[in-house]
């Protein structure tokens, strides 16, 4: 799909970030800011979205954080409106990569960073990064949302347990070539305690976003992130174990993939970090209740 076969929401979408251009790839960005914010120095806040999404899930929360600080959102290499490049790994490390030259082209110095899902991930080899003195800004805090980064600990769908596994990954392909708007959205609000939020409008766009550029296609390379997880797990998990900057952990309690029990582990292995739950929501807490998120991210990032 191409943006001339929009539906009209999807095109005020488009219409309301632009595309950044990095390493020879289009980047979409959503970013929104207080007024002056080119004269009075305010927070800057990279929200980094999951799989199989974009930064979609995160307009709620950006109208709201976006008061009080520069608010960046932007979709990864493969998702949403960013291109989507069919000889491509997708490997988190290269992701990585882009975003440090995005912050770079955007003349970000220091964030505060938030991620949600497989930009839990991505964030922590930002924060490996760090440790090792190489990063391209100052990663001054983090705010993790529901993420399996404990991998092996993960309830994942039967769809993920297809992608993951070299045996299925055949049939998951062809389910990704089939994969229709409606069915992929349905996937996502059955992983949701409030599926509702998913308007028929948002659905509408959201099932554009996953076939613009053949996302769909796209969806088996990417979920390499899950077996990253594994391979990486010291790097990863020891980052944000021993990271100096100020964490914090808000965990929605109904999640059924990166369940409530993984965040109080880790909660126990990150002993300095601000642990929060939020009852009655899903995977997709920041779509299902974005004012209760964006005051956590807030309240912690911008006080």
């Amino acid at each position: 799909m191409e943006p001339d076969q929009f539906c009209e929401a999807t095109r005020a979408w488009l219409a309301a970030g632009r595309h950044e251009r990095v390493a020879g790839r289009r980047i979409f960005v959503y970013e929104r800011g207080p007024a002056s914010a080119a004269s009075v120095e305010v927070p800057t806040l990279l929200l980094l979205h999951g799989f199989p999404t974009s930064c979609y899930d995160w307009r709620g929360a950006v109208e709201l954080l976006s008061r009080r600080a520069r608010t960046i959102a932007p979709d990864l290499l493969g998702f949403g409106l960013s291109d989507k490049p069919s000889a491509f790994s997708y490997s988190l490390f290269q992701q990585a990569d882009t975003i440090e030259e995005l912050l770079t082209k955007l003349n970000v110095r220091a964030a505060h960073v938030v991620s949600h899902d497989l930009g839990t991930s991505l964030h922590s080899e930002l924060l490996a990064r760090q440790a090792e003195g190489r990063l391209g800004f100052e990663l001054q805090s983090s705010t993790f949302l529901n993420g399996s980064m404990l991998q092996w600990v993960a309830k994942i769908t039967p769809f993920q347990q297809q992608l993951a596994a070299n045996a299925t990954l055949p049939q998951a392909i062809e389910i990704c070539r089939n994969m229709s708007p409606e069915r992929y959205v349905q996937g996502l609000q059955s992983l949701m305690r409030r599926p509702q939020t998913i308007t028929p409008v948002d659905a509408q766009v959201m099932g554009e976003l996953l076939l613009y550029q053949d996302g769909h296609l796209r969806l088996p390379a990417i979920a390499g992130y899950m077996r990253e997880r594994y391979v990486h797990a010291d790097r990863w998990l020891g980052a944000i174990e021993n990271a100096r900057s100020p964490m914090q952990l808000v965990w929605a309690d109904g999640d059924p993939i990166a369940h409530v029990e993984m965040g109080r582990e880790l909660a126990r292995r990150c002993p300095r970090a601000k642990y929060q739950e939020l009852a009655g929501l899903g995977h997709f807490l920041l779509i299902e209740d974005p004012l209760a998120v964006s005051r956590k991210i807030e309240e912690f990032a911008c006080a």
